[in-house]
Parts: C-alpha cells; structure tokens; sequence
C-alpha cells in the first residue's frame, strides 16, 4: 500500500504541477487529480499532452470518479458503455489503475429490489467493458441522511448491503472502496473486511466519526482528521490490510472546511505528519529516534574533565610563554662591550 494526497479533501487547489510538487515535497506517492478532466482533456489533445507532468512527477494518480449513471433510462447507459472503452483505454496511459462508483442510497424511480438487480447488471456491464484496459471499479457507500432525504425508494446504505452486491456481481474487476466513516455509519465492522482479499478492496479512505455524531442526521462535514485517540485504531486496521495483501493507497480524506483555512502547505503537511503516524502504527514506518543525551552524572564529569585538561593546557601555555620572555630578555640585553 502507498501513502494517497487528495488536495481537494483539504481545502487545496492549484494547477497539476503545483499539487505534483507538493505530493513530491511531502513523500506522498500517490495523488487524487480531477480525472474526468485529465481523460477527456487526453482524447481530444493526447495523452502525452494530457499526463506531461504525471509522468515527469513518476506519481500513481487516482481520484476518477466514476461518470457512468447507473440510475439513467436504458438508451442513456447505453451510450455511456459506449464511450466507456476509450475513456478507459485513456486512462490507463494517464495511469489509472482504478475508479469508484459511489453507490446512491436511494432511487426515485425503482423499489429496492428492482434496483439492485439493475445495478448488479450494470455494473457487471462496466466491469466487462474496464477490463480489457486493467481497470478496476471500486464500490463506495453513501450514507450520509442527506443523501437519501426526500426521496421515494431506499437503497444501499448499510455495509452488509454493499458487500452483497459485490458478491451477487461475482466479477474480479469490482470491488471495494473502503472509506472508514461510511464504513462505520453503514455498521461496519472489522469482522467483515477480514473476510475479503486485499486484491477485493480496490483503495481505502480514511475520516473520523465525531464520538458524539448522531447516525441518523449525521453529514459529510462531519468527516475530520484523526486524532491521537482514533490512530492506533486506524494504524490497527492498516495492518489488517498488510496481512490481507493490499496494494492500493490509503487517503485521509475530511471534509474540506477543516483545514481550508490553512495555507496550502500547512494543510498537506498537517497531513502528511498524520499520515506517517498511521504508517509507524501499521509497522510500516520505523519511529525516528531523538538524539542521545549524556545522563547528567556522566555529563557532569565530562565538563569537569574539560575544565581540568583546560587549565592543564592554559598553564603550560603560560609557562613557555614565560621561558619565552626570559629568551628574548636575555638576546635583547645589552653587552659590556656596547
């Protein structure tokens, strides 16, 4: 697994170079960009054009959301599917190796059941259509009341449910994107991540739930940054996922209001100091070790021998000055015969 930047989670924006440089500057291996933009940018100007400062940077990119609207009318998907090949081809020579379909949790239109068996079709018909270019799609929860409020038909909002849906699609090319505060608000649990293959999870997000949110109206400004209390936990799951034989990268994703104050710098470093936390948590970075003190005791007869080899040299030096002087005293004295 590798450390992941997602700027936008941070309140931080800029041109491609610019975040490459911060990714780089601040041992990030991976960054989240604005794929839509890249991959369209790629098949109209090239891809060589599109990616110059990825591929000078030797960054893994990700961030492509998925732009297949799996809630659309049959003739809509189905020039979606169309474009889906070349987009993906093009995104592969960007280097992309994964997208995410955040799964909605609700439908205006089609009752639970009717639901999941269209998504379980399309989603097999996105998977087919990715493969060829070794992309893998990625599923995501969205579990936030705001999103399903108003609205006729529930949906997915539990992890069990997601899990599920995965299964019934049975095809390798689709798995999960893990994000720990969807995870958790879906009822999710360790138990049920410790069923699957680090090859199933395609990347992993990380936030806090705040200790006191209540579930039921809980939103996405409520995602914050880990804490000294909720690391080990995090860094504990992180080595699950070592022994699980994951591969992919690990994101701390708030939401933006929390450090979209600082300047740009300060939040990517605020991020990379908690990001290395994790790593040493999950045995994957070694502690660094502060610098050797003497004990005071021994640093005390140091200091005293100091001070004696100090005098010891002073008085020598004094002494042959002294012969010195008695030298030149004796030169310069004057003779009977002047």
């Amino acid at each position: 697994m590798y450390k992941n930047l997602n700027p936008s989670s941070l309140g931080v924006i800029g041109r491609q170079s610019e975040l490459i440089e911060l990714t780089l500057t601040y041992r990030f291996k991976g960054l989240d960009l604005e794929a839509g933009e890249i991959i369209k940018r790629a098949l109209v100007s090239g891809v060589e054009e599109a990616a110059r400062y990825i591929h000078s940077g030797r960054v893994k990119v990700g961030g492509w959301v998925q732009p297949v609207d799996l809630s659309a009318n049959a003739q809509t998907f189905a020039k979606q599917i169309e474009r889906l090949p070349a987009m993906a081809a093009a995104a592969k020579e960007i280097g992309f190796t994964y997208c995410t379909f955040e799964i909605h949790p609700a439908s205006e239109d089609l009752p639970y059941h009717e639901n999941f068996e269209q998504h379980r079709e399309r989603l097999g018909a996105v998977a087919q259509a990715l493969a060829p270019h070794g992309i893998r799609a990625g599923l995501a929860l969205r579990v936030a009341a705001e999103h399903r409020a108003d609205t006729t038909y529930q949906f997915i909002q539990q992890a069990e449910e997601l899990l599920t849906l995965i299964r019934t699609i049975g095809n390798e090319n689709i798995g999960l994107a893990l994000d720990t505060w969807n995870w958790q608000v879906g009822g999710g649990g360790s138990d049920q991540l410790a069923e699957l293959t680090g090859r199933q999870i395609i990347s992993v997000t990380i936030a806090d739930v705040p200790l006191d949110a209540d579930f039921r109206s809980i939103t996405d400004k409520q995602r914050l940054l880990p804490t000294e209390d909720s690391i080990p936990r995090h860094g504990k799951l992180l080595r699950s996922l070592v022994a699980q034989q994951y591969a992919g990268p690990v994101t701390l994703r708030p939401h933006p209001q929390h450090l979209s104050k600082l300047p740009r710098d300060a939040s990517v470093e605020t991020c990379a100091r908690i990001m290395e936390r994790l790593w040493i948590e999950a045995g994957l970075s070694k502690p660094v070790k502060p610098p050797e003190v003497a004990a005071p005791a021994a640093a005390a007869e140091e200091t005293a021998a100091d001070e004696t080899a100090a005098k010891e040299t002073a008085a020598k030096e004094t002494a042959a000055d002294e012969t010195a002087g008695d030298v030149v005293e004796q030169i310069t004295e004057p003779t009977s015969s002047d």
